[in-house]
């Protein structure tokens, strides 16, 4: 069922915060699998075959490699479920009108050392070369709006930033000059106008338009670990390093998923499918 008010925020403020989308043996699940994953991560990441980051490290990608399923396919499942879950799916199709399909799993947590407070961005500024072409793509809309981060905390935080509306248009003088003048020397700065730090309790979550300013915050002394899942309407697939898992072609890898599950990431294999073989050749 479709969420009017939820889906006109989404629409309007750029945002959304959904309270108690697992419930705290779930949400305590899902954190005993991100912990196990990152401990695996630091050691060797299975994409590369080396450590995964240093003392520094906020962000891993592709949770669900296989590679950190060696021991058994518990967790996986678990994790997997929880992607496909129909709360999560429903909340999905209401903030992005359409048929939502799977783009990836990722982890946020503090560093263990060198806090710091993120730097305020738009992801569209990383797909620009120029600053008239991301304002283009922000006031026409294009890629945005078919594809949500749906940021799980597994534990209390208050870590994600976000400037309601501004998904909306083009930074303010003021914006810019914290976002990207000067080289981006000011980004991490913390007068940034009508900003909002989201606070969120175990199994809490929020999920924002990443064409918005936002940032995150990461400190040694405070414990991090959001889950984050995301995805894409499924009439505009995005092919990229986000969608390039062809683990999902090993032999058995779907195995012992739920029906509905199942047929949720098989589109997703179906979609991409022929990227990951090329990409092998």
């Amino acid at each position: 069922m479709i969420d009017r008010e939820l889906q006109k925020q989404w629409e309007e403020e750029g945002y959304v915060v959904v309270r108690g989308l697992f419930d705290p043996n779930h949400t305590a699940r899902l954190r005993d699998i991100c912990f196990d994953v990152l401990a695996q991560w630091r050691v060797c990441n299975p994409e590369k075959g080396e450590p995964g980051g240093g003392l520094e490290s906020t962000v891993m990608r592709h949770l669900n490699h296989s590679g950190y399923f060696s021991d058994g396919r518990d967790g996986l499942h678990d994790l997997m479920h929880a992607v496909a879950d129909v709360r999560v799916l429903d909340l999905v199709r209401t903030i992005l009108q359409g048929e939502p399909m799977f783009r990836c799993t990722s982890l946020f947590f503090n560093p263990q050392e060198n806090s710091r407070d993120g730097n305020w961005h738009r992801d569209t500024q990383f797909r620009s070369e120029t600053d008239a072409e991301e304002r283009e793509k922000i006031l026409s809309r294009q890629g945005f709006g078919v594809g949500v981060q749906l940021q799980v905390a597994l534990v209390a935080s208050d870590d994600v930033e976000f400037v309601p509306r501004s998904h909306l248009r083009w930074d303010t003088d003021e914006e810019y000059l914290i976002r990207k003048a000067d080289e981006g020397g000011h980004n991490k700065s913390n007068a940034m106008p009508h900003a909002i730090r989201v606070s969120l309790e175990s199994g809490d979550a929020v999920g924002f338009n990443a064409a918005g300013l936002h940032r995150g915050r990461y400190h040694a002394d405070l414990l991090r670990h959001t889950l984050m899942l995301t995805y894409t309407r499924a009439d505009v697939p995005t092919s990229d390093y986000f969608s390039h898992q062809p683990w999902f072609l090993e032999p058995g890898y779907l195995d012992g998923l739920d029906e509905t599950s199942r047929a949720f990431f098989n589109a997703f294999v179906t979609q991409y499918r022929s990227d990951w073989v090329d990409a092998s050749i």
